[in-house]
């Protein structure tokens, strides 16, 4: 009985732990590579492998770190996966540990697409947060919050689409993340305090020019830029929210892992030690039962069917609550990957959306 005990206590501790610290690194184990030849690559077939959709490869090696990307799967044997294989940077070879990563491209806007930007640095209350500007049309900004210990390079899915639409454009990064300052517990705190980072961050669009937003979050920047809404004296300024696969219930997210890994009954200590160990208050941060800054505000949300983190009918649950939400689910997609899964289908959808917002149209 007391070795049961001790079990579960660090498995309930131990997850707070994981959650609560910054890894920066979303990128998921996959096998090694079985070859790589002329335009294809052969991986070991497993969950990662088979993901549908385009996604990057990284990997690290005596020989130094690499990155490419692979499209969706060509053809399979019994224990293979072939998929195409583009943009290789690094060396590859057969036996390489290689990873996938929702994000396909690894640089900044201007090396991995072509789109001009400055960098540049947001002040915030911990210090300095560098940021990426793209310059458009008009006064209405487009605010990116990545999620939780991701990178602004996620938003380099979405950022031709924005660019299209003529939208400025920041990419911003917030405490803990790599090349930002440390919160003072060195602590992720789900978005109950980083929403003042985006504040920091409106405040600097503001000084360019800026006169009204649109936020746009995935993962945690869900929550990051919900909480926005309720807390910051910037939320009338915002227009509307682009939200994909975001964290609207802390709370339901843990018991959901919790679920996953056939652990349901630490549903609850796993939400207490969260919340003693961040000092995070999980009720604030659920944003089901506090939809009020939402009920007018144009809202498009990505969901991904297949999110093994955010549970999909949240998603749907906050979407149907609200008059002016356009819910878009994607079969198939795991956690922000709704993109990876059909781009077309994704910037489609985002185009019509944020077509709304430009001044191309109407300012």
């Amino acid at each position: 009985m007391l070795i049961a005990v001790l079990g579960c206590g660090l498995v309930v501790f131990g997850g707070a732990q994981l959650l609560l610290t910054p890894h920066h690194n979303t990128s998921t184990p996959a096998g090694d590579v079985v070859a790589v030849a002329d335009g294809e690559i052969t991986l070991t077939k497993m969950a990662a492998t088979e993901r549908v959709g385009t996604y990057g490869l990284v990997w690290n090696t005596d020989a130094g770190t690499g990155t490419a990307t692979i499209g969706p799967t060509v053809r399979t044997t019994g224990s293979t996966v072939i998929r195409p294989i583009s943009n290789i940077s690094g060396e590859l070879s057969a036996g390489t540990a290689v990873q996938l990563n929702p994000n396909i491209y690894d640089g900044d806007p201007q090396t991995s697409l072509g789109i001009p930007f400055t960098n540049v640095a947001v002040d915030g209350e911990l210090g300095p947060m560098p940021a990426w500007q793209v310059d458009g049309d008009g006064s209405t900004w487009v605010l990116f919050v990545h999620g939780i210990d991701g990178m602004r390079e996620s938003g380099l899915r979405p950022l031709p689409t924005l660019v299209d639409a003529g939208l400025p454009t920041l990419l911003i990064t917030y405490r803990n993340d790599a090349d930002a300052p440390q919160s003072p517990t060195g602590l992720i705190s789900l978005g109950q305090t980083e929403w003042r980072d985006l504040e920091s961050a409106a405040d600097y669009a503001l000084s360019q020019g800026a006169t009204r937003f649109v936020l746009y979050g995935d993962s945690m920047g869900g929550s990051i830029v919900t909480r926005f809404m309720h807390e910051s004296p910037h939320a009338s300024k915002v227009l509307g929210m682009v939200l994909d696969a975001p964290v609207l219930d802390w709370a339901g997210v843990l018991q959901g892992q919790a679920d996953r890994f056939h652990l349901g009954f630490l549903g609850g200590a796993l939400q207490s030690a969260v919340s003693w160990r961040g000092d995070i208050d999980l009720g604030v941060l659920d944003e089901l039962d506090q939809t009020g800054p939402f009920d007018t505000l144009p809202i498009l949300l990505f969901q991904g069917l297949a999110d093994p983190l955010v549970p999909p009918a949240e998603s749907a649950a906050f979407a149907a609550s609200l008059p002016n939400a356009l819910y878009v689910p994607v079969a198939d997609a795991g956690h922000i990957q709704s993109w990876n899964v059909d781009p077309a289908a994704y910037e489609k959808h985002l185009g019509d959306f944020i077509g709304q917002f430009s001044s191309r149209q109407a300012d």
